[in-house]
């Protein structure tokens, strides 16, 4: 009688009906049957077997009559097993919560059968606990005398009889995983079934080569790579394998005492075919075998390579320090380059070599002693030394702007970081390895927020009357960082349509600081080149205008413009013709731009004049405005900088562009 036609949903079952089918050499799960489970129970000898497995306990705990009862606890479980195999039913009125077959006689039901047929009294029967407990299936909690049951539990988890004497039979194939009892679960049952193959067969050597007298201690404690490795093996013999989803989810699980514990490490089906492919690879497969055999490494690499992260271990590097300092050669390029492949990060590969070809070029000798160093990428200097590298390319027409924005590590953030951090660990590595290419990839980066964000200061510098001031201070190293743009903005309003928008999204973070030190420095490398394409000013496409908060600031700051210009024009007008003095206006604005030193005095004045106004024209008592309110940002902290750029852009702007409705509190 046929008991199971497929796996069922319960690793742990599947895991021991798996354990019966390679201890039996069955070809399908549909063989296993009562007789047959009768037979290997004799032939494996299993209530000894048991006794002996250190493994037994840390999946059934030490309460149960093998562990628990010296005089009668061999004749209690053998008498169950028979008891429960022989009574199979598959039919009933109770279904099954872990396998879903139905049954009328519950373990308890046997359990009281199996104690009459050993001899104990109806009495004596009672006082025992028959219940199903995690005694009998492990992490089930159950009512009696078992400490895990719940207490707001009312009734015995209802399971076949059936999967418990299954469930005796778990101990042959049980390994140590973590710490705890490895469970292999996939969505390919042919993968799962030969793993638990492999562990039945290892587990049988073991017992094998001890007295049957003797213990058999736990297999092992293999790393996660280890069984990765197993499974590789398994899918790399099978033909359908690539038509094949196979995923793979490791158990480690104990059941022992109050530290009953599972936990599962999961291998989606990507990263298996990423190791796949690896392990094809000749020249890199003993490598990759050496780095998930140890703990040390497979957990990390294994993390890293299944988010298709950077991995550390790659490169070379110094652990510890002084005389426990230990040096580390990091992988072979061969690996290097086939796991930047498998993380789809490969293109980074040409460009590093290339720069790695332009270090020896250019370095410098104080560079030297930085560039020898086996963990030199980590250090600040490292990156300062790579940037004078990258600028005396420039000027020798081996590097210009577009390849520099390429190697950002991010391209479309603004304000431009000049950072480039994915790239310097593998530069270094092929610095060190002396692996360098003379072939400059072609980049693609004419849709990025960086490479528009400079074509918009560029096409203003190329417009402006100190050009050539300004290009002579951004290529020196002594003054790129002095250069500001606040005036050429504000020149360039004369002549082009400049959004305040732009300015703050190129110039300022997200909390609204200023910050220029990136673009500065790409500057440096587009006016080091020895051609410079001349680019058209355009505004950019511009995110800002969706932030409510700050339209709302930016709203408000031009309300105070074209207030201060209302109060303008009503006291300065043309005497000949009785309009408002637009030029003096704009004169006015002009020369409260460009104050520095005596702006904030100037501002204070102007506040005044615009308030006095506003009361007079309004019969109103109150100021309508502050120097506070005006020097605060739109997160509402006080903040000069883009708070002084707002007042004096949005004037200049104002004073360009008159209001074109009639000014109706003009005197």
């Amino acid at each position: 009688m046929t008991i199971f036609q497929t796996y069922t949903g319960n690793a742990m079952l599947n895991n021991a009906l798996m354990t019966i089918e390679a201890l039996a050499k069955l070809s399908d799960i549909s063989e296993v049957n009562p007789s047959l489970l009768l037979e290997l129970y004799r032939k494996c000898d299993l209530k000894s077997t048991n006794k002996r497995l250190k493994s037994y306990t840390m999946l059934f705990t030490k309460n149960g009559p093998l562990h628990n009862d010296k005089t009668n606890g061999d004749r209690i479980y053998e008498s169950l097993l028979n008891t429960i195999i022989s009574n199979y039913e598959n039919d009933g009125p109770i279904i099954c919560e872990i396998s879903g077959l139905r049954f009328k006689s519950t373990f308890s039901n046997l359990y009281e059968l199996a104690l009459k047929n050993v001899g104990f009294s109806e009495k004596e029967i009672k006082s025992k606990d028959t219940n199903i407990s995690r005694t009998w299936f492990p992490l089930i909690g159950g009512l009696g005398s078992d400490a895990q049951a719940l207490p707001q539990a009312k009734f015995t988890v209802q399971i076949h009889p059936i999967c418990i004497a299954i469930l005796q039979f778990l101990p042959l194939s049980a390994v140590l995983y973590k710490g705890g009892i490895l469970l292999v679960d996939s969505s390919n049952f042919g993968l799962s079934r030969e793993m638990v193959s492999a562990n039945v067969k290892t587990l049988s050597e073991k017992i094998q080569a001890v007295s049957s007298k003797e213990s058999v201690e736990n297999v092992r404690d293999f790393a996660k790579g280890d069984y990765l490795l197993k499974a590789l093996s398994i899918l790399t013999e099978k033909e359908d394998y690539e038509e094949t989803y196979s995923d793979l989810n490791m158990w480690s699980f104990s059941n022992s005492g109050t530290g009953a514990s599972c936990e599962i490490d999961r291998v989606p089906n990507a990263l298996i075919r990423k190791l796949q492919r690896l392990l094809r690879r000749p020249t890199v497969s003993t490598e990759l075998k050496g780095i998930l055999s140890r703990n040390e490494s497979a957990y990390s690499f294994l993390d890293s390579l299944e988010g298709n992260k950077d991995w550390f271990l790659l490169y070379p590097n110094v652990f510890g320090s002084g005389k426990k300092a230990t040096k580390y050669d990091g992988v072979t390029a061969e690996f290097l380059e086939a796991y930047y492949n498998a993380i789809e990060k490969a293109e980074l590969i040409p460009t590093a070599k290339y720069i790695a070809g332009l270090i020896e070029k250019y370095k410098s000798r104080q560079s030297e002693k930085i560039l020898d160093k086996t963990d030199a990428w980590g250090d600040s200097e490292y990156k300062l030394e790579l940037f004078k590298v990258l600028v005396k390319a420039t000027e020798n027409s081996e590097w210009n702007l577009e390849q520099h924005i390429a190697i950002l590590d991010n391209t479309d953030e603004l304000p431009i970081k000049n950072n480039y951090y994915q790239y310097q660990k593998l530069i270094h590595y092929f610095t060190q390895k002396k692996i360098q290419s003379d072939t400059i990839t072609k980049v693609d980066i004419l849709n990025t927020r960086v490479f528009n964000a400079c074509k918009w200061i560029i096409g203003l510098i190329q417009k402006d009357e100190k050009v050539n001031t300004i290009k002579s201070n951004l290529t020196n190293p002594n003054e790129n960082q002095k250069v500001g743009f606040n005036r050429v903005t504000f020149d360039a309003l004369d002549k082009t349509e400049v959004k305040f928008e732009d300015i703050v999204e190129i110039f300022y973070d997200e909390d609204y600081n200023f910050r220029k030190y990136g673009l500065n420095e790409l500057l440096r490398i587009f006016f080091s080149q020895p051609n410079q394409e001349t680019f058209e000013f355009r505004n950019l496409k511009n995110l800002l205008k969706n932030k409510v908060i700050f339209r709302n600031w930016m709203n408000r700051i031009q309300e105070f413009a074209n207030d201060y210009q209302t109060y303008f024009y009503a006291n300065n007008f043309n005497l000949e013709t009785g309009k408002p003095s637009y030029k003096k206006f704009k004169k006015t604005i002009n020369a409260l731009v460009k104050e520095n030193d005596n702006f904030y005095s100037l501002l204070n004045e102007v506040i005044y004049n615009t308030n006095h106004h506003i009361k007079q024209a309004e019969q109103n008592k109150k100021d309508k405005w502050s120097i506070e309110e005006l020097m605060t940002n739109p997160l509402g902290n006080s903040n000069h900088n883009i708070c002084t750029l707002a007042v004096k852009f949005l004037l200049k702007q104002t004073a360009i562009s008159p209001i074109k409705e009639s000014l109706t509190n003009v005197n």
